[in-house]
């Protein structure tokens, strides 16, 4: 499934289940370090989720491996397009990561993979064309490209997971705020299936 991105996070989300089992262990990454700890795999497709940033002030904290939603995916024969969200896009509660890969990854394929986008969405704000008593809330969307890094993907049947990092530079469009995001992930999900 593709989830496709409106401007501010107004598309409809598809949510997706988890696909099959997790795998067991969590392998390290290519630069020594360790990659993020695997949760309860049985609680659902995000098993652990990791979010660093600089450059500017988060509006609220990072959400739990189990509070993080995906939508989006892969196929295996078209880039990757993945949407990492918490909370709905109109409140407070409102996090959410979303990227495109510039190209397509395979079944089971790792390495390091530019990205077509980045966007971060840093809380949600009042629009200033509105009274202050306004209800209405968008996020506040930073964007810019990066690179997403895969240092497991299994595709098999059994097992469909992902571990990766998502780098990059983000910036609002007046260029008011930037951020240099980090994210570190490990889903239940794999674009396509290796048979």
């Amino acid at each position: 499934m593709i989830l496709k991105r409106a401007p501010y996070g107004l598309a409809a989300l598809v949510l997706l289940s988890a696909c099959g089992e997790p795998a067991a262990g969590t392998p390290s990454t290519g630069n020594g370090s360790e990659a993020p700890e695997v949760a309860d795999t049985n609680a659902g497709p995000v098993n652990a989720f990791a979010f660093e940033e600089t450059g500017t002030q988060m509006r609220r904290p990072v959400p739990a491996a189990g509070d993080v939603s995906l939508a989006g995916g892969c196929n295996g024969k078209t880039p990757i397009s993945l949407t990492m969200y918490s909370g709905a896009p109109n409140n407070e509660t409102w996090f959410n990561v979303a990227f495109d890969t510039e190209g397509v990854v395979g079944p089971g394929e790792t390495g390091t993979f530019p990205l077509a986008s980045l966007e971060w969405d840093n809380g949600v704000m009042r629009p200033e064309t509105l009274p202050e008593d306004s209800p209405f809330r968008v996020p506040v969307r930073l964007e810019g490209t990066g690179t997403l890094t895969l240092d497991a993907h299994q595709a098999s049947t059994n097992v469909r997971r992902m571990v990766g990092t998502l780098k990059g530079h983000v910036a609002q469009h007046d260029g008011i705020e930037t951020a240099d995001l980090t994210v570190r992930f490990d889903i239940n999900l794999s674009c396509g299936v290796n048979f």
